[in-house]
């Protein structure tokens, strides 16, 4: 990282000079005339004395060269520059018998980590700095620092400070001590984000987070937060990371509660929020080994609308809150996890795994026969409580489910442009203990199944049985071409084809209210998964027989030093459903069931644009259509727009637009367009300053057309340590 790390530029600078001293000769030369004492082998220059060496050089008002012991003693305006790199000293010692330094009265960095101090000392591996105080951005009255009485320095572990009694100010302002402290150089010591403003549904408002290093692993601080129609919100913060030759650990934690003195408007499903409010919202890796993994993630909303009327980057981010956990060993060809989920919140619907344990083999050959084989076996107990989220359902759906997959595969290569890949496979799924409301049968379930609504489980029980044949079919071709664009930087291009032709066939499972579906088909647009064993819906797979052809198109060019880059991707699918089931809208598909496009086009490293298309085959009719373009002039401005489209649902524009005035200022633009409603439904522009080079701060203006929860006028301050 770029923050603390520049403490490197005065380390590396006094390695490099010693090992240069040592290496060869130095020039030496200065306005007066230089003094040689034979008896003593020594230089003196004086009057704007300089020593260059080997890319270094040593300027001061006076320099003393010891030619037999390779020492060098710089005296008043000492300056050594070498690579961009630049420390400035009263005083400069030293001694390369040893590999010993010593400087007095110092100071040096690199944007945007500065430091000076009263002396240093030691070697390259091993520092001392006494009275030293580290900035974060160019000293000034509101630049973020660090200061101590003694920091030393150490290169194990990547890089290591310890600090006896440590204070962090802002300027001058003292704002946490600490009687010692330990910084790896890759941590960030220091957060401190503030944003405040005014809207009619919060007031004014001012929202603050902090963290500050209670160890070398830990930075734990607040979220505070005063609304002048709402009241205070307040909870605490906390990140660590650990890290040692075993073990990686990182996580963060962010909280907050309120007593909503406001009256806000119900949330999701038109349930009333409580005065009550408040979020937890937490997320962890563990990485032990080279083998275990664990993640974890929490987010505990007392109501659907808590982050979004209080934390709105959280809401904007996460609108969908999940809580889960889980484990995964890593074997040599064979994955062994646990998966937790878990329903905190009663305005969601959670389809609940308390636990599911799975095994996954990876494909493996079968014996010398050329073909691989893959298999899977889970065991999970699923809940879904429908709670607040369906009221007329009384009953909760459980299930012990018991799922196996296997599949296997024989690669046949019929040319060297050409191979065929047979498989078939199989998914047995047995279930015990079910439980599912009758309302819930038919309307809840598989939106493909023919069950009645009111109809129940014929039993607790349940076993089924699907199988899957079908093959892939590949062709691969290119061609390279010799052509040659200095604009757009293209040094040569190659064209790679790959046309496919993928087919499945599942049977079918013939369970129409045999199985409590829990988890079920969800609303997605991508393309079908067409491998049986990788379908989430397990409880809802209907039978599937379609053919997909595609054409896939890779162009590249040589990158500049190595390697390849790619200049555009177009890719052509369509389905061929022999096998035809209900529609997202409810409408029956088609045999040509839909044509998908995709292109990506990044010739500049200035210019990118992408596609995402689907078509009705038959009528050829756009279903679906998302884009993202963005042009940028250097550093100068950068331009965006996007669309997403659903017909007749969904058709959005948006642009985002940056101009950098100088150095310090940038304008900000950011506007959303509805065609179905034909307005602007935000906009907002803003103004981008840096103050003292350490901070950045952020004037907002946004505007609103008929939002259901925030302001349509609202104006926004942000402050936050620049990057």
């Amino acid at each position: 990282m770029l923050r603390i790390a520049r403490l490197y530029s005065l380390l590396l600078l006094i390695s490099k000079f010693s090992l240069t001293l040592f290496a060869a000769l130095p020039e030496l030369s200065s306005i007066e005339p230089l003094e040689f004492d034979e008896a003593a082998q020594r230089l003196v220059a004086r009057g704007d004395a300089r020593l260059d060496f080997q890319g270094t050089r040593l300027n001061a008002d006076r320099i003393t060269y010891y030619q037999e012991y390779s020492l060098a003693d710089a005296f008043g305006n000492v300056a050594i520059t070498r690579d961009g790199y630049r420390l400035i000293a009263d005083q400069l010692s030293y001694d390369p018998q040893e590999s010993v330094f010593a400087v007095d009265i110092f100071r040096t960095g690199q944007w945007p980590i500065y430091i000076a101090g009263v002396t240093a000392g030691g070697t390259t591996e091993n520092t001392t700095f006494l009275g030293a105080t580290i900035y974060y951005g160019n000293p000034g009255r509101f630049t973020p620092n660090v200061s101590s009485d003694q920091i030393d320095f150490t290169s194990e572990q990547g890089g290591k400070l310890t600090m006896s009694a440590t204070t962090f100010r802002i300027g001058n302002l003292p704002v946490a001590k600490l009687p010692s402290f330990t910084h790896y150089i890759d941590q960030t010591p220091l957060l401190l984000e503030v944003d405040a403003g005014s809207d009619s549904e919060l007031g004014t408002y001012l929202q603050t987070t902090t963290l500050f290093p209670v160890n070398s692993w830990l930075r734990a601080g607040a979220n505070l937060d005063l609304y002048s129609k709402r009241g205070v919100l307040v909870g605490p913060t906390a990140q660590y990371s650990y890290n040692s030759e075993s073990q990686t650990i990182t996580g963060a934690l962010s909280t907050g509660y309120l007593n909503d003195q406001g009256d806000p408007e119900p949330g999701l499903y038109n349930q009333p929020i409580d005065s009550e409010r408040g979020f937890v919202e937490w997320r962890h890796q563990h990485h032990i080994g080279e083998r275990i993994n664990i993640t974890a993630t929490t987010s505990y909303w007392s109501d659907s609308e808590v982050t979004r009327d209080f934390r709105d980057d959280y809401f904007s981010d996460n609108q969908q809150p999940d809580s889960f956990v889980e484990a995964v060993y890593a074997g040599d060809n064979y994955f062994l996890s646990a998966f937790g989920r878990v329903r905190p919140n009663d305005f969601q619907l959670v389809q609940e795994r308390l636990p599911e344990v799975r095994f996954d083999l990876l494909p493996v050959p079968v014996f010398k026969t050329g073909a691989y084989q893959r298999f899977s076996a889970s065991y999970a107990h699923l809940e879904e409580d429908f709670g607040q989220v369906i009221p007329e359902i009384d009953q909760d759906s459980q299930s012990d489910r018991f799922d196996f997959t296997y599949r296997i595969e024989r690669p046949m290569l019929l040319a060297d442009w050409l191979t065929l890949t047979p498989l078939a496979g199989a998914r047995v799924t047995h279930y015990e203990n079910q439980e599912m409301d009758p309302l819930a049968i038919g309307r809840y379930n598989d939106p493909y199944s023919s069950a009645p609504v009111g109809a129940s489980l014929e039993d607790d029980h349940y076993t089924r049985e699907i199988y899957e044949v079908g093959f892939d079919l590949e062709a691969r071709a290119y061609a390279t071409y010799t052509t040659q664009n200095k604009m757009w930087k293209i040094n040569g291009l190659r064209h790679v084809l790959r046309p496919v032709l993928r087919y499945r066939y599942f049977s079918d499972p013939d369970a129409k209210d045999e199985i409590a579906a829990i988890d079920r088909t969800a609303f997605d647009l991508d393309r079908p998964m067409l491998d049986l064993s990788d379908l989430r819906n397990v409880d809802s797979i209907s039978e599937t027989h379609l053919t997909r052809l595609g054409v896939e198109n890779l162009f590249q060019t040589r990158a500049e030093g190595y390697g390849s880059r790619t200049l555009a991707a177009l890719n052509f699918y369509q389905d061929i459903l022999f096998e035809k089931n209900t529609r997202y809208d409810g409408d029956m598909q088609d045999t040509l069931n839909a044509t998908w496009i995709e292109l990506v086009l990044s010739p500049a490293p200035w210019l990118k644009f992408d596609l995402a298309s689907r078509f009705q085959t038959k009528s050829m009719t756009l279903e679906e259509l998302r884009t993202r373009t963005s042009i940028r002039s250097g550093e100068i401005w950068e331009i965006g727009l996007s669309t997403v489209f659903l017909h007749d649902r969904i058709d959005q524009y948006r642009i985002d637009f940056i101009y950098r005035i100088n150095e310090r200022y940038s304008f900000l633009a950011d506007t959303r367009y509805d065609a179905e409603t034909g307005e602007f439904t935000s906009t907002e522009i803003g103004i981008n300053t840096r103050l003292n080079n350490a901070w950045e701060i952020i004037y907002g203006l946004t505007f609103r057309q008929d939002s259901s929860r925030e302001s349509d006028l609202e104006f926004t301050v942000r402050l936050r340590l620049a990057n």
